[in-house]
């Protein structure tokens, strides 16, 4: 068995941008925003979203010209078979 990070968006409620250029949710696969990217989230609660490892690094981009935006993950460590 193998553990890998899980998470998950309870809420996205952000400035929506069909290219998410001024408030955005990153994710990447790893420690850093070098690692890979899993996705940048801005319109819609994306499904669960699974790390390869037990690292997941998250940005939070806004641009401030609309405020009282907001989002809320929820972090699980789940078993995996390699």
């Amino acid at each position: 068995m193998f553990q890998v990070a899980s998470v998950a968006f309870e809420e996205l409620n952000i400035e929506r941008s069909s290219s998410c250029r001024y408030d955005s949710v990153s994710l990447y696969d790893g420690s850093s925003d070098s690692s890979p990217l899993l996705g940048t989230f801005c319109t819609a609660v994306p499904p669960t979203i699974m790390s390869s490892g037990l690292s997941l690094f998250v940005v939070f981009q806004t641009d401030e010209s609309v405020n009282g935006g907001r989002f809320s993950l929820n972090w699980t460590f789940v078993d995996t078979l390699l």
